[in-house]
């Protein structure tokens, strides 16, 4: 097995919760990166891979944002992931995230869904949104059922330490 290369590439500060802790949305709310389009990022993607080639390691991509499924051509982007056979992970929210939605990110690829929990139901849905709790957890089941690996994550601070 040959070493890999992870790039965890911020695709859109498009998302609609609003955590605490976001870098994204620490601007009084407001955010004025534009997104790149599709052509941008296969121009990006060719650099990270003779990157990779030159190295010596494996590509390996972990798409993130904001929330990835917001960003404007998302599928048009994990399809030129799959082209490549690259493999990727979303580190994401659950708001978005169907049956069908994991069933195409299943044959695009994807290996993981990462979204996270914070703390109890109280603590987490305070630092990020009303509900979010309840919907992490259900879908997990909706990751399980496509075949993809459910993973939580937690950011620690002094609102949800002692939990």
């Amino acid at each position: 097995m040959r070493k890999s290369f992870g790039l965890q590439w911020h695709i859109t500060d498009l998302c609609d919760q609003r955590c605490k802790h976001c870098y994204i949305y620490s601007n009084a709310g407001q955010t004025v990166r534009p997104e790149l389009d599709l052509p941008d990022l296969r121009s990006i993607l060719r650099n990270y891979l003779n990157m990779c080639e030159a190295l010596k390691v494996a590509p390996y991509i972990f798409v993130t944002g904001g929330d990835p499924l917001l960003y404007h051509d998302i599928w048009g982007f994990l399809e030129l992931l799959s082209e490549r056979q690259i493999p990727f992970s979303i580190l994401g929210n659950p708001f978005h995230l169907t049956e069908d939605v994991g069933r195409r990110l299943k044959e695009l690829g994807c290996q993981k869904y990462q979204m996270s929990l914070d703390g109890l139901r109280q603590t987490h849905d305070t630092i990020r949104k009303p509900g979010s709790f309840e919907a992490t957890l259900e879908k997990i089941g909706i990751l399980k059922s496509s075949g993809l690996k459910a993973v939580i994550m937690t950011t620690v601070s002094k609102d949800n330490i002692r939990e």
